[in-house]
């Protein structure tokens, strides 16, 4: 009986169409979680200060705001700590946030800090940019959603880096959404990002009207060892003529306890499409798993990190015993930077046989989205 297990890899805003943040863009952040843009709650080193949310209520866009609580004393505030802006001191820039106000008695307000380096320093303050006349721009009081755009013309000199804050002083509530920190003239849509251009990616273009049905090599392993290479290079593996799953061929690891061994073979890809990349798997007495990796590579053939959100790409999962031949699939794309991608079939820590055979990654049509028609 043919068992098929289909995943589904969603990268990089998968549901449409790949985006980009505007060119001139130096920061931006959603204000849906902290974790997002690089920024923290400014009493992050005394363990928060308990003021700071994210409200998925009250927001312009996406997921959430920032909410921040005022008290009678104090203020509490969102700095962007590990994610500073780094600018050119002769640069042009404007800063955009959207802020929303209830019963601020004191101020809701947006900061920016100059740094520059100095011997011996990590971090040297060069003093507030002049957002508005008194400094920080401000509101108080009651107001709606508002859109605030600050142009600044000049720093202080020395800046290389600018650290932001959203801060709320005295009682009352304060609303921040969509931040954004761009060259003069740049224009951040709401959610940060536009869609790739053609030549945003890198790679080939593949054309729907002929698109390969196999980028990889021998998948069938007719041809032996053609197009693949194995390491280690002794390990107990090899072609074999005694199972297929089509053809007189396929590949047999006899896999041993704390030992591993895979295959590897790099194709180029059209990093603007999805493809079904697919194969036939039998075991016998297999104790662990059988799985593949995916590492896609830039025009530079410079590896991107392995793909899939599990940070392993571990996707092609074979445990136990099988029922005969039995398919796997997943349907992905990679990142707009991948020109080419390897794929490492493999076993590690692994006792029993497993066989391969009929390995295949398929380009699929530029209009192909997950949750349609299966290719």
């Amino acid at each position: 009986m043919l068992a098929r297990i289909i995943a589904l890899l969603c990268v990089a805003a998968s549901a449409g169409a790949q985006s980009r943040l505007p060119e001139g863009t130096l920061a931006y952040w959603s204000c849906d979680r902290l974790e997002a843009g690089g920024w923290r709650d400014n009493d992050w080193a005394t363990g928060g200060s308990g003021r700071l949310h994210f409200d998925t209520e009250v927001k312009l866009h996406g997921e959430a705001s920032l909410r921040l609580e005022g008290a009678p004393e104090g203020s509490v505030s969102a700095i962007s700590l590990e994610r500073p802006a780094e600018v050119d001191t002769a640069g042009s820039y404007v800063l955009q946030v959207w802020m929303k106000t209830a019963g601020v008695e004191g101020s809701a307000q947006v900061r920016a800090l100059a740094h520059g380096p100095q011997p011996g320093e990590q971090y040297h303050p060069l003093g507030w940019l002049r957002l508005s006349d008194s400094v920080h721009y401000a509101l108080s009081g009651d107001n709606d959603w508002t859109k605030v755009r600050l142009p600044i013309a000049r720093m202080p000199g020395g800046t290389t880096r600018v650290f932001f804050y959203l801060l709320l002083e005295g009682e009352g509530t304060a609303w921040f959404d969509e931040f954004s920190f761009a060259d003069a003239g740049v224009e951040v849509p709401l959610g940060g990002e536009v869609a790739l251009r053609d030549d945003d990616y890198a790679g080939k273009r593949f054309d729907d009207a002929d698109l390969p049905a196999n980028l990889l090599a021998n998948g069938g392993f007719e041809e032996g060892m053609v197009g693949w290479q194995m390491l280690p290079a002794d390990y107990s593996a090899g072609v074999d003529g005694s199972q297929a799953h089509s053809g007189t061929h396929s590949f047999r690891f006899d896999a041993m306890e704390f030992t591993g061994c895979y295959l590897f073979q790099t194709i180029d890809i059209d990093p603007r499409r999805y493809y079904r990349i697919s194969l036939f798997a039998k075991t016998e007495n297999l104790t662990g798993f059988f799985f593949t990796h995916l590492l896609p590579r830039n025009r530079h053939n410079v590896p991107l990190g392995w793909h899939g959100e599990n940070h392993a790409g571990e996707h092609h999962y074979v445990t136990g015993v099988t029922d005969g031949w039995e398919e796997r699939v997943l349907v992905t794309r990679f990142a707009p930077q991948a020109a080419g991608v390897t794929i490492f079939p493999r076993v590690e820590d692994t006792i029993g046989t497993v066989w391969i055979d009929d390995l295949e990654i398929r380009p699929l049509p530029l209009d192909y989205r997950p949750g349609g028609h299966e290719q």
